[in-house]
This record gives C-alpha cells, sequence and structure tokens, in this order.
C-alpha cells in the first residue's frame, strides 16, 4: 500500500463545489502510467470522475467521495504512532477531509490490482449526494454491484443509507459476500446515513455495500486516519472483488423482503478508538 499517495491525496485542498484541484490530480495520476495500467478517466461537469480499467462486462464498481465539509485551504499531513494527522499554516491541527479521501485513496489502489473494474469518484456528497443523483446514466449500465469506501473507523457496513436497503436479505451478493467480511471483522452492520450509494440504489437496480475505510472524528479540527485500517479495509475489498467475480447482482427493493437479515443489524452504534498515549497533536 503506498503510504504516501494517500498522503498526497489528503494534502490536496477539497470541499463541496471546489473539487476541481482534486479532479485535476486524480485525472493527472491515472493517466500517467497510461491506459494498459490503470484504464481510461474522465470527469463530467458535476466533478465526478470516472475510470474504466478492462474490457469484460459487468464490472464491479467501486466508489467514494472527492468533497469534504472543511474550508477549501492547504493542509500538512504528519504520520505519527500509525495514524494520519493534519495542521493547518499556523501549526494548529484540522481536519484532514479523510472522510471520503481516504475511500478515494483506496478505490485508485484497487484500480491497479483488478484487471476489470469501475470506479466513481462523486462530487459534493457532504451536501446531499448530489454528484451521484446526476452521474451519467450510460456509464452505470456495466456495473454489477457497487462497493463505496465511506464509512468511519473499521468494521462497519451499511445494511442500509439514508433509508435505503442495499441489498436483498437472501440474495446470493450478501451470501458470497459474508464469509470475506466475517473474514476481516466487517461484522458490525448499522442503519447508516446518506452516502453515494444511497443515490445510486434510487436510480439503479444493483446491489451495494457501504464500509469502513478507516477514519475517526470525522467533520471537526481532530480527525485522523488509522494506516491498519485503511490497509485492513484494502485487503478485505480485494478478497471480495475476487469472491463476487464479474457478475451482476440485482435487488427490486419494491418487492416484498420476506426472509429476515441474515446478520444482526443495529441502529449506528461508533466503535471507539482511542488515541495514543502520546497523542500526535504536535508536528514534532
Amino acid at each position: 500500500m503506498r503510504i504516501d499517495l494517500l498522503k498526497r491525496i489528503l494534502e490536496v485542498p477539497t470541499c463541496s463545489r471546489r473539487e476541481h484541484r482534486i479532479v485535476e490530480f486524480l485525472l493527472n495520476h491515472i493517466r500517467e502510467p497510461g491506459p494498459e495500467r490503470c484504464g481510461t478517466a474522465w470527469a463530467d461537469r458535476w466533478n465526478n470522475v470516472y475510470f474504466r480499467k478492462g474490457s469484460l462486462e459487468p464490472v464491479p464498481l467501486i466508489c467514494a467521495h472527492i468533497d469534504s465539509v472543511f474550508d477549501w485551504t492547504e493542509v500538512e499531513i504528519v504520520e505519527r504512532d500509525g495514524l494520519l494527522v493534519g495542521f493547518d499554516g499556523k501549526g494548529q491541527r484540522t481536519g484532514i477531509g479523510a472522510d471520503d479521501k481516504a475511500g478515494a485513496f483506496i478505490t485508485l489502489e484497487l484500480l491497479e490490482r483488478c484487471d476489470n473494474i469501475a470506479l466513481a469518484l462523486f462530487a459534493q456528497e457532504e451536501i446531499g449526494y448530489i454528484g451521484a443523483q446526476n452521474a451519467d446514466p450510460a456509464f452505470f449500465g456495466q456495473v454489477g454491484y457497487a462497493l463505496e469506501f465511506d464509512a468511519p473507523a473499521t468494521g462497519l457496513v451499511s445494511y442500509s443509507a439514508g433509508g435505503r436497503r442495499l441489498f436483498q436479505n437472501d440474495g446470493e451478493f450478501i451470501r458470497l459476500a459474508l464469509p470475506v467480511l466475517r473474514r476481516f471483522g466487517f461484522t458490525s452492520f448499522q442503519h447508516h446515513p446518506f452516502t453515494d450509494v444511497t443515490g445510486l440504489r434510487r436510480r439503479f437496480p444493483f446491489s451495494c455495500l457501504n464500509v469502513s475505510c478507516g477514519y475517526y472524528d470525522w467533520h471537526s479540527d481532530t480527525e485522523y486516519l488509522s494506516i491498519a485500517d485503511v490497509k485492513k479495509s484494502l485487503a478485505m475489498a480485494t478478497e471480495l472483488i475476487a469472491a463476487l467475480g464479474n457478475r451482476r447482482y440485482d435487488y427490486d427493493a419494491s418487492k416484498p423482503e420476506t426472509a429476515p437479515p441474515p446478520v444482526e443489524v443495529t441502529e449506528l452504534r461508533l466503535p471507539v478508538r482511542r488515541m495514543p498515549k502520546e497523542s500526535p497533536c504536535t508536528r514534532s
């Protein structure tokens, strides 16, 4: 896993409606090694960024969002005790937009690991998943299922997002996914607030998951990112994509659901990660 790339992404300024710098970064990053290694990439007028690699269909769609709630400002990323934290120009702790640039980083890593894959990195999620609501529908005709990285901490899985169910209780999609999720400790299924897959499920019939990607204290000046948790999410996703394959898993939520959930489902309960005793609160 390329920690240097993760740090670079976290340092790119972005906020809702001002995603142009990170869009430029993503397009340049993906085009530099060429289409054989990283496929093709383009952006739409909403600042959504799309990637497509390989020729097989259907493909897994991996997604995240590229805006943040913070002001559009430069941030210095510092690594301490396996955590990444941010400082502003005055040396004060500040948010790093790991919600959801950590997810964006994971999508880029998966792009290079997989031969047939699609990515969608959405703009304006924080103000109502506007990018996902307006994304080009033609792009999603080749999608077999969607896996998003936009849940905090580690081990969380969205059973629903914004009141929208993401998969069928007794469907093949979750039956194949559960062994991998359990092996990596992604066992806390919860009802979560909205994210981009909320919009995708309203527009398209494929099954979705949304999982943790290692950020903590999001939307605050003390936000931080666990490198170990990012690695675990990436390893889990690599195996999950292999298990699900290049297949389509439709889910028609309009049909009555007769099977019970295959897992225990709770309301939002966030696991607490304690900062190290020597808290990374200073640059040096």
